[in-house]
């Protein structure tokens, strides 16, 4: 079962690459993630409400030990 479950993977990854190699594959991936990541940013940023409390960046912490 092992054996037949091996060789249906590698089929598919014969068959995946084919026509088009893996690099052109991941180009492509890649557009499409950031495309719609950047798509995500621009409607949030868009969307902010200005009445929400925003955190301020902490402080930096010293070397010594609070006391």
């Amino acid at each position: 079962m092992r054996l037949l479950g091996e060789i249906v993977i590698i089929a598919a990854v014969i068959s995946f690459g084919w026509n088009t190699t893996f690099k052109e594959h991941v180009t492509q991936a890649k557009m499409t993630i950031t495309s719609t990541l950047n798509g995500f940013g621009g409607a949030l940023q868009r969307n902010q409400d200005p009445s929400v409390r925003r955190y301020e960046a902490r402080p930096e912490r010293s070397a010594t030990p609070h006391r």
